[in-house]
């Protein structure tokens, strides 16, 4: 019997309805099953989906009524669902099927308030048709009941890449759309209900084609004069290179076994889709793959990649889920951007640490990722850690391309054609900077940043800059170990002293590249703050017990004397920089920018040489009291000074 069919009855009319029964419940944020055993975190966008069928009577199209409670001395709140679903008896579709479609089932949004911390329950359903609005007869459980707990947020500051290309050499350097979809895909798909980010750009130190040691290098360098000047120790920094020149493969410069925000990454960013991906950005899901890195995730061993997960990865092929059909994928979507909800069939989108096609975050990498961020949170605040489960012992090597899990492969392969000296600038609009003088601090600590070829053994000290904060170091809970397929390999770092004073060495971890071949060399970062010492001379960087870089300071460093503006041009301003002499070979200069008139700073240049800065407009906004920071260096001893830009 089709919509408007009727009987008759002693004369009256009657309208057959359809009977409704609902078959499931589920409360949904990124992925999750009937049971709900995936973490739902407290003020993170939530969607409750509900899993009907028709059992009698005519098609229709449904809408649907939720209450739900969040104690039961409180008030239940009613909410609507934001869509309609049609249900034919002729068409049956069973629940597997409504779980991998978010158009197959009536999906509602919890607001905010609902998902505080605590306990959430569904207490009644309800339907009517759509078109008239009567409601239909309904046989349902009740609801389930779910806890929100509370997160730490992702702290991420993002620093897009620029670099000259081509003949004539053209700027590449990524969009705004590239910026927003990184951070929309980290909100939508990490465990967190916030994504603290920041921007900037910096200039490519090393000529393209660069690889992502270079840029990881210089993110280390920038990171540790951010925290030195008082940032969040728990953020982690990424760089987003643009293909509009050349496609870098990205990597992290390490994959921590214990929490360790100070591990950076960086990867390529366009408009390419893989076969798969129609958004328009592909540095989302990209970048969400290499700050795993940095969270401690590993690869599962599937679609080409290396299988060097420490604790098994549970699901067949890299998938979300398994032929249980238990775990689904669930985006929230992201109206600014033109996204809508969309349901990630588990048998077919794969986890976001594999090299696999579909891409998403798998119950598995969700909790371990929620678990580093809770760790790293701990590790500054001083709180106890929550433990980690221990590792297994480490697998056995596989060749890449073991264990292929659909398509995929190499994003690559699968690419379409503290100061010793503060003095004061006599430059027009400068100041000086207050700071310790000669006999300020009683220990002197350094920053080094270098790169390391085990394979080789060889190595090169890429910045030295004097610092006025130590980093937070890495630690596990007591009685928690690093099994030993997760102990990093040690260099180490010999600062000599003058005057005949014994040698300041240090052990240094080389945070080996998260994307190596079996067949590769084995090459690494080292990114180590420590204490030069009482009369530091020179560096060494020991590998294998042979000396194989040494860095030595250069002469005094000169004050910057003023900063002239040399106009903009495509959003970037010049600014051509005068100091009290030459800058010689051995010394070099950091630019670092503030937006609150000199409160906080954060470095959008390490290493720089040519007396000529360029900053993007783009990352300052109307009434910011801009101002620009210079400090010059040898190494171990500084000279900076400020002066002011504009307001914006």
């Amino acid at each position: 019997m089709s919509r408007g069919q009727t009987t008759r009855s002693g004369g009256s009319i009657m309208v057959a309805q359809p009977h409704c029964v609902l078959d499931a419940a589920e409360i949904t944020q990124v992925v999750q099953d009937l049971n709900h055993s995936v973490t739902l975190i407290a003020g993170k966008t939530t969607v409750v989906r509900l899993y009907l069928r028709a059992t009698s009577g005519p098609a229709v199209s449904v809408r649907g009524a939720i209450a739900v409670r969040r104690s039961p001395t409180e008030p239940a709140d009613t909410l609507v669902s934001v869509n309609a679903i049609a249900l034919d008896t002729a068409q049956p579709r069973d629940l597997a099927t409504c779980r991998g479609d978010a158009g197959l089932s009536l999906n509602f949004l919890l607001p905010s308030w609902l998902t505080a911390e605590g306990p959430l329950s569904v207490t009644s359903v309800s339907v009517v048709d759509a078109v008239s609005g009567i409601p239909l007869p309904l046989t349902a459980s009740a609801g389930p009941t779910v806890w929100f707990k509370a997160g730490p947020p992702l702290r991420v500051r993002i620093l897009g890449v620029r670099y000259p290309f081509g003949s004539p050499a053209t700027v590449r350097a990524p969009r705004e759309k590239d910026y927003q979809a990184l951070v929309s895909w980290l909100g939508r798909a990490y465990p967190v209900a916030e994504v603290i980010s920041t921007r900037g750009v910096v200039d490519a130190l090393v000529p393209p084609e660069f690889g992502p040691e270079d840029v990881n290098a210089q993110l280390a360098a920038i990171r540790a004069l951010d925290m030195s000047a008082g940032g969040d120790q728990r953020t982690h920094y990424y760089g987003l290179v643009a293909d509009s020149g050349f496609f870098m493969r990205g990597a992290a410069s390490g994959i921590p076994a214990l929490p360790d925000p100070a591990t950076v990454a960086s990867g390529p960013t366009g408009p390419d889709d893989f076969g798969w991906d129609f958004d328009g950005a592909y540095g989302d899901w990209y970048g969400a793959h290499e700050l795993g890195h940095t969270l401690g995730r590993r690869h599962p061993g599937f679609c080409g990649e290396s299988h060097d997960d420490l604790l098994n990865y549970p699901f067949k092929d890299g998938q979300l889920g398994d032929g249980t059909h238990a775990f689904v994928g669930f985006d929230v979507g992201d109206p600014a951007l033109g996204l809508p909800m969309k349901a990630l069939p588990g048998e077919r989108w794969h986890d976001v640490m594999t090299y696999c096609d579909f891409q998403w975050l798998s119950s598995y990498t969700y909790e371990g990722v929620r678990r580093r961020l809770l760790a790293e949170d701990a590790l500054v605040s001083g709180t106890d850690p929550v433990p980690e489960p221990a590792p297994m012992a480490p697998l056995p090597t596989v060749t890449a391309g073991a264990g292929l899990g659909g398509s995929g492969g190499r994003p690559d392969e699968r690419r379409p054609t503290r100061t010793a000296t503060r003095v004061t600038s006599t430059g027009p609009g400068t100041r000086a900077v207050a700071g310790p003088g000669p006999d300020g601090a009683a220990e002197q600590l350094v920053s080094v940043v270098g790169t390391v070829n085990l394979t080789r053994h060889e190595g090169r000290i890429r910045f030295v800059n004097p610092v006025d904060r130590p980093a937070v170091p890495p630690s596990l809970p007591a009685g928690q170990e690093v099994p030993d397929g997760a102990r990093a390999p040690m260099a180490v770092l010999r600062i000599l002293q003058s005057g005949g004073s014994p040698p300041q060495e240090i052990r240094v971890p080389v945070k080996l590249n998260s994307e190596l071949e079996p067949s590769a060399d084995r090459t690494g970062l080292i990114d180590a703050v420590a204490s030069a010492g009482p009369a530091p001379e020179a560096v060494e960087l020991i590998v294998d017990g042979q000396v194989v870089d040494t860095f030595r300071p250069g002469g005094s460093p000169p004050a910057l004397r003023a900063a002239r503006h040399e106009g903009a041009e495509d959003g970037v301003l010049g600014l051509a920089l005068e100091f009290g002499q030459d800058l010689e070979p051995d010394l070099s200069y950091s630019a670092q920018i503030s937006v609150d008139g000199g409160r906080t700073w954060q470095t959008l240049g390490v290493g720089l040489k040519e007396p000529t800065v360029h900053l993007d407009r783009g990352q300052f906004q109307p009434g910011d009291d801009v101002r620009l920071r210079i400090t010059t260096t040898n190494g171990f001893t500084s000279a900076a000074a400020e002066t002011a830009l504009f307001s914006g």
